[in-house]
């Protein structure tokens, strides 16, 4: 379920990406990061409760620890995976295939 619901919003943040003309590399590193962000949510989110419990800390408490968690994480990816993607080498290998395909 959590693949799916990662692959479902990657799809539409791509979608949205492209409705609003973002720049391809832009558009690959935003929707990778959201697929990763959403497929950590989501472990984190199943997890954190057990561990919590296992620890004999209340799990109620899990919810807000993951949405500070999340926070952090998701800002932390989303730059990383913005700089993987634009100051790497992937730009002129994605450019040259595409214009070698033309």
């Amino acid at each position: 379920m959590g693949a799916a619901l990662s692959l479902i919003l990657g799809a539409a943040g791509c979608i949205r990406a492209a409705v609003f003309l973002t720049p391809l590399l832009e558009t690959i590193a935003i929707t990778a990061s959201l697929l990763m962000i959403v497929g950590i949510s989501i472990i984190l989110g199943a997890i954190m409760p057990l561990g919590m419990k296992l620890i004999g800390i209340d799990p109620a408490h899990s919810s807000t620890t993951i949405q500070v968690v999340m926070d952090i994480l998701g800002v932390s990816i989303t730059v990383w995976m913005s700089a993987f993607v634009l100051d790497s080498g992937w730009k002129d290998l994605l450019f040259s295939s595409f214009l070698d395909a033309r």
